[in-house]
């Protein structure tokens, strides 16, 4: 929408910056518009030039979005994967996401749609985990301080040489009597 772009170009942002805002928005507003600039405007190609509509085009479906790529990437996938899920899945981030995950074997998600080779062969080995057995240690965990979440502080507890460890912003101690069962968010490591 070339109002909306002037409108954030008008605010001092660059040309391209504000009409990738728009598409990355579906011209949704102005609003919505500046809110994915202010989150993106760090982003490395946000000054970049658009591609010219109709390059690069194929037949396998329009390229992933950069922006759902990194995201699929900061849980731990591979781009190959996460462009490859965005495809199966018309683009959708939430789709794609849940695709990956139900779709366990790496090896097999970038070769999805090729041919089906993929989607066909069962797994090489006995099901299950390989690796040894699941036994965790709790290594640490959030907890809230305060009477509800609207208005309080929160704190880390890290386990580290044996001992508790508490984090308060810049204050770090041992912990004497560590909250265990008041975590908001645990964090365990495989032994």
């Amino acid at each position: 929408d070339p109002q909306i772009v002037s409108q954030l170009m008008a605010m001092g942002f660059s040309e391209n910056g504000c009409k990738r805002a728009a598409i990355a928005t579906g011209n949704a507003s102005a609003e919505a518009s500046m809110e994915w600039v202010f989150q993106h405007m760090d982003d490395p190609d946000f000054n970049a030039p658009l591609p010219a509509a109709g390059s690069g085009a194929s037949t396998a479906g329009p390229a992933a979005d950069p922006e759902s790529v990194a995201m699929l990437t900061g849980m731990g996938f591979t781009a190959e994967q996460a462009a490859a899920a965005l495809q199966q899945c018309d683009g959708s981030l939430e789709r794609a996401a849940d695709w990956l995950f139900s779709h366990p074997d790496p090896a097999s998600i970038g070769q999805e749609g090729q041919g089906g080779a993929a989607e066909t062969q069962g797994p090489a080995g006995p099901p299950g985990v390989q690796d040894g057995p699941g036994k965790y240690e709790l290594v640490g965990f959030i907890s809230h301080i305060g009477a509800n979440t609207a208005c309080g502080h929160y704190v880390a507890h890290i386990k580290k040489e044996g001992q508790w460890v508490i984090f308060n912003d810049e204050k770090v101690a041992v912990s004497a009597n560590t909250p265990k069962d008041l975590g908001y968010m645990y964090l365990y490591r495989r032994v």
